[in-house]
């Protein structure tokens, strides 16, 4: 999948033991928030490479606003392998202190809280100087495999972009805009973020290109990439609006990649359709080709290595615009949202594509992987890249989530809930967890607590142990489900499809799993010859039928009091049947999760038999509720379902 060739790049470098490659990874920057005192609102990047020797002169313009009640000083992060010349706030020269890869600002006056601030730091240097000759970095001088043409390139994600400019390095501060001027030598084309807004020809044999972002972007999403690219457009048009789709690519590889490149169209057209338009559409989408292993989703100008260019890793870029870019996790902890999103965006576009047996197969391979997880989701050590970018778990284990909660919640209000989450409070913002919770939540009407509190914030998922007892004569059967015990959390709440199978044709009934040990009665279309567990493979998990206890071969004879309920899920209307061996009083009580009573009937005298009354279930809010039945025979229980 593209997901796992995204992960296995990272990881194959980031998490790597080798001690040349860990520079980086023991830099105070790894483990930086940033200054909380300020708020960026713009970075200016003027970036300057020479080659032969490698070497790069900056000046970056940082403005930001003050958010404490008055600041005299702030830091930047930045990699103190650079040398600072200076740091300026107009004309005026800036005193700074350059430590331990924090530089430390003195303002020329106080700033209270709301007011703002724009200084410029020129600096100069080899990023990452230790790592020489290695090229997965943060900023790289390397050459083509085959020509040995020259390349120079960025990827920040995670820790990295306060190794080539300085910069609050967190993702929780989004800067308003960007802009990205690079001056490199003629021969070389330079790719950023945004639109390019002129090239300069400059006496001395270099070429400066200006590109503008306005749109809000995190600091690891901003890029560089130069050399000989050969350039090719193919713009798109989506609902009459036409955006530049640019490629850059080094020209010996073009011709191989043409076709993967040209199906970014119909991605674009795909995912618009289902979570709206492209989130950058005043400016353009585009890849730019580099030597790192995998792909990486650099607000409207994707890097990728030549082995990269396919239809999975360009569909998990492109997805990544929206979740990533547009909504960029708040924290490392959250990186799910960026990684599961972009690795479920794959079986989308697959199932766009080529249908539901395409996008099944797909998601059977992210599940084997899911399987293979540890840990919550909820990445606990946030410092530790091999957590962040576990790919069974951030990237497998979260796209399967993603895939688990569609199934919870059905297609149109799992849709309707994403396009309510990208356009919500946190667009081109940041989000955690619960963000996108509240938003599907408030879009379906459908509490979802138990649903994230179990697959993002606990571990594992449910081994099903499972039986079926047909009831004699009837089209009914007992099914009984048990889960394995577990911690956290003890046993899985889960709507769980059956598909009952009999001679007149299989019926799928949906029951709400929410205990460890539980038994259902159930109805088929004819008399039940058979059945099957999670028959769509919506629930990561594994099964085992056995047959049945002796206790549900009794409860199949027609137990006296037995109650059973249909349809379940319901949205209308509940039927619900029941069998008497003892005339006397019944009553019937609906409650909600809280014990709170919602509908009741009581009749004084019912004879023995068979029986069937009807609950309405208009005007209830969707979720779980208990009906609750006793009669001369004694109580009994069953959990409903309301859609």
């Amino acid at each position: 999948t593209g997901a796992e060739i995204c992960a296995q790049g990272r990881l194959g470098y980031y998490g790597s033991t080798d001690p040349r490659k860990q520079g980086r990874l023991l830099a105070p920057t790894v483990i930086s928030a940033g200054d909380s005192t300020i708020d960026v609102t713009y970075y200016g990047l003027d970036i300057t490479l020479t080659l032969a020797p490698n070497y790069v002169r900056g000046a970056t313009t940082v403005t930001f606003k003050a958010v404490a009640p008055s600041i005299t000083q702030f830091f930047l992060d930045l990699n103190s392998i650079l040398k600072v010349d200076s740091v300026k706030a107009g004309a005026q020269k800036l005193t700074a202190v350059h430590d331990q890869n924090r530089l430390t600002i003195s303002l020329p006056q106080p700033l209270s809280r709301g007011q703002t601030g724009r200084v410029t730091v020129f600096y100069q240097g080899l990023p990452n100087t230790p790592n020489a000759g290695i090229t997965d970095q943060a900023f790289v001088f390397g050459t083509h495999e085959t020509t040995k043409d020259p390349v120079v390139y960025s990827l920040s994600e995670p820790f990295g972009a306060s190794d080539w400019f300085p910069c609050k390095d967190t993702p929780a501060d989004k800067a308003d805009s960007s802009a990205v001027n690079i001056t490199a030598p003629a021969v070389m084309v330079s790719a950023s973020n945004g639109l390019l807004q002129g090239i300069t020809t400059n006496a001395n044999g270099t070429k400066t290109y200006r590109w503008k972002n306005s749109y809000p972007i995190a600091q690891y999403l901003i890029s560089v990439a130069s050399s000989n690219y050969a350039q090719y457009d193919n713009p798109v048009t989506y609902q009459g609006q036409t955006m530049p789709v640019t490629h850059y690519i080094f020209p010996e590889d073009l011709p191989a990649a043409r076709t993967a490149l040209t199906e970014t169209n119909n991605m674009i057209a795909v995912f618009s359709d289902l979570f709206g338009t492209y989130p950058f559409i005043r400016e353009k989408y585009g890849h730019a080709q580099f030597l790192w292993a995998g792909g990486m989703e650099h607000q409207t100008i994707s890097s990728m290595t030549k082995s990269a260019l396919t239809r999975d890793v360009i569909s998990h870029e492109l997805m990544h615009q929206w979740f990533g870019d547009k909504i960029t996790c708040r924290n490392w902890e959250n990186i799910w949202l960026n990684e599961g999103f972009a690795s479920y965006g794959e079986a989308l576009y697959r199932e766009a594509l080529s249908g539901q047996t395409a996008y099944q197969s797909y998601m059977a391979n992210f599940m084997a992987q899911a399987r293979q997880a540890t840990g919550t989701l909820y990445v606990q050590s946030p410092h530790n890249i091999n957590q962040i970018f576990n790919y069974n778990r951030s990237y497998a284990k979260g796209a399967v989530v993603l895939h688990m909660l569609r199934g919870v919640l059905g297609d149109a209000d799992y849709f309707k809930g994403m396009r309510a989450y990208l356009t919500s409070s946190v667009a081109y913002g940041t989000a955690v967890t619960e963000d996108l919770q509240r938003s599907m939540e408030t879009a379906t009407g459908k509490p979802l607590g138990y649903f994230f509190r179990q697959w993002v914030y606990g571990e594992g998922f449910p081994a099903y142990t499972w039986s079926v007892a047909p009831v004699a004569g009837t089209n009914r059967a007992v099914v009984r489900l048990e889960q394995t015990a577990g911690t956290n959390p003890t046993s899985f709440t889960m709507p769980v499809q059956i598909s009952l199978q009999s001679v007149v044709g299989n019926q799928v009934v949906t029951v709400l799993n929410d205990q460890r040990v539980q038994s259902f009665t159930v109805t088929g279309s004819g008399p039940i010859t058979g059945a099957v567990l999670d028959p769509n493979n919506l629930i990561l998990k594994t099964v085992t039928q056995v047959n049945p206890p002796t206790e549900t071969l009794v409860l199949a004879t027609e137990t006296p009091t037995a109650l059973r309920v249909f349809p379940n899920p319901g949205a209308d209307v509940l039927m619900a049947e029941f069998t008497t061996h003892t005339a006397g009083p019944l009553t019937l009580t609906l409650l909600n999760t809280l014990g709170q009573q919602v509908g009741n009937q009581a009749e004084t005298n019912v004879p023995a038999g068979n029986h069937r009354r009807t609950f309405p279930l208009r005007g209830l809010l969707p979720g779980r509720y208990i009906l609750q039945g006793q009669t001369a025979d004694g109580p009994v229980s069953v959990a409903v379902l309301v859609n």
